[in-house]
């Protein structure tokens, strides 16, 4: 009995310690997801602000699919969203990480066409940025081919699809407080697009590092809050229902 105690230690103390060599190898920045001394994971927030750091990822293991779609598809934003993502975790055509779509001019006017590029692809995660109407529908579409189970993630900020469709269809989804139904003023939001992102460098970093699908327990909350960083996420509650959504979470307006 004492030596299957002493097996079990030693296991846990080189999981611990290849963790540590691992994490080492990448930015020395505070990581958000930690792999902890009893095999637990560590769930910590990212610093929203901090400067983007180059550190280039690869598609070894995996690629992450980032959808462009409407509110964010100018040339401007696009432009400097392609650039940070390439910079930070080099995109799929170079070998790295992130293979960035822009909707419409990507997928010729047909969010459909999304299902054949995620279908012909080793996909660890997908993130989807202002997804356009019908998006939830191939993603649906996969889900039932994987019998409700897909293998990756999928993240939507801010999109402009079915409400009801995003949340069946992601793991979670995140709205800002006005797109919610909550108002606040316009002088607060002139930097909302720098915001948006590192919101979304944050979201394509999580979804990266993730080992496992998120489910949608009371865990949920926590891994939101690690992506929003140090915006406060709060869960999304219907007006006319009351009801509060497992997956569906509001971003406010002002930090902590």
């Amino acid at each position: 009995m004492k030596l299957k105690k002493k097996i079990v230690l030693m296991v846990k103390l080189l999981f611990f310690a290849f963790a540590i060599i691992f994490s080492g190898c990448k930015e020395k920045d505070v990581p958000s997801i930690k792999i902890a001394s009893d095999d637990s994971i560590e769930i910590q927030p990212r610093e929203s602000f901090s400067e983007l750091k180059e550190n280039f990822w690869t598609s070894e293991n995996g690629l992450v699919c980032v959808l462009i779609g409407y509110g964010f598809n100018d040339d401007d934003f696009v432009k400097k969203a392609i650039n940070s993502l390439e910079k930070k975790f080099g995109l799929t055509e170079n070998g790295g990480l992130v293979l960035p779509i822009v909707f419409p001019d990507d997928l010729h006017g047909r969010i459909s066409s999304l299902r054949d590029i995620i279908e012909k692809n080793n996909v660890h995660g997908i993130v989807l940025l202002g997804a356009p109407e019908n998006t939830h529908s191939p993603l649906a579409r996969i889900k039932e081919e994987w019998n409700g189970n897909p293998p990756f993630n999928v993240f939507s900020i801010f999109p402009q699809d079915d409400v009801l469709g995003q949340e069946f269809t992601c793991n979670f989804v995140i709205d800002h407080e006005y797109t919610a139904g909550i108002q606040f003023g316009d002088e607060e939001n002139k930097n909302e697009a720098d915001d948006t992102l590192v919101l979304l460098i944050s979201a394509v970093e999580y979804a990266a590092e993730l080992p496992f699908v998120l489910p949608q327990d009371s865990d949920l909350y926590y891994h939101v809050q690690a992506v929003a960083g140090k915006r406060k996420v709060v869960r999304y509650v219907d007006s006319e229902t009351g009801i509060q959504s497992r997956n569906h979470f509001v971003i406010l307006n002002s930090a902590e």
